[in-house]
């Protein structure tokens, strides 16, 4: 298995994942208000700063030493470049139901993979993994793809932050960016309709 945060798209005339030699993909989407929080930790940053390179069509990392370029592309973009169009061997997880139900969503998970986890095993598995378990470790001996500006790779992982955390100006920017797709993944809750028309 490989690791990417690639959007699905054409990058100088080449698709940034060749689905020819791929045979499948786990994509996991998050409310882009908690993402907005947590990218701005990553970065080191604050959150105006990652609500406006969200916004960013075509995102790309810079390169360095340790890394080549990534492209992001805008939240939107990125979603629904992996989620457009119902593909069989692309297995979609929204965030907060890992969190809300990790045996039930990692059980699916390990269905779609062709696994047969005995339900001792699954729970052993998403114990191991666990959010708790990934501090300590990380805690103990560091995580690599932590970004030197970052304090920790593993913050909080929890959801809804972005209740306590974010402003109404920084709420309605989001949600009048990427309304579109957050509708389709439940995002878009009846108490943030309104700021979609909403002027600033």
């Amino acid at each position: 298995m490989v690791k990417t945060h690639h959007a699905l798209v054409m990058d100088r005339g080449t698709p940034t994942i060749n689905f020819a030699v791929t045979s499948g993909a786990i994509y996991l989407v998050r409310n882009p208000l908690d993402v907005a929080i947590s990218y701005s930790h990553h970065m080191s940053s604050t959150v105006d700063f990652a609500i406006e390179e969200m916004a960013t069509r075509d995102l790309e990392t810079t390169v360095t030493e340790k890394s080549i370029y990534e492209v992001y592309g805008a939240w939107s973009q990125h979603v629904e470049s992996w989620t457009r169009k119902p593909h069989r061997t692309i297995y979609i997880m929204r965030y907060e139901d890992m969190l809300a139900d990790p045996v039930q969503l990692f059980g699916g998970l390990a269905r779609h993979l062709l696994l047969k986890p005995t339900p001792a095993q699954l729970k052993t598995a998403v114990d191991r993994s666990s959010f708790e378990t990934l501090q300590k470790q990380e805690a103990e001996s560091g995580f690599r793809e932590k970004p030197d500006v970052a304090e920790r790779f593993f913050r909080e992982g929890k959801a809804g932050q972005w209740r306590q955390q974010l402003n109404r100006r920084q709420i309605r920017k989001i949600v009048q960016t990427h309304h579109v797709q957050m509708q389709r993944f439940g995002y878009l809750t009846d108490d943030l309709k309104h700021l979609v028309k909403e002027d600033s």
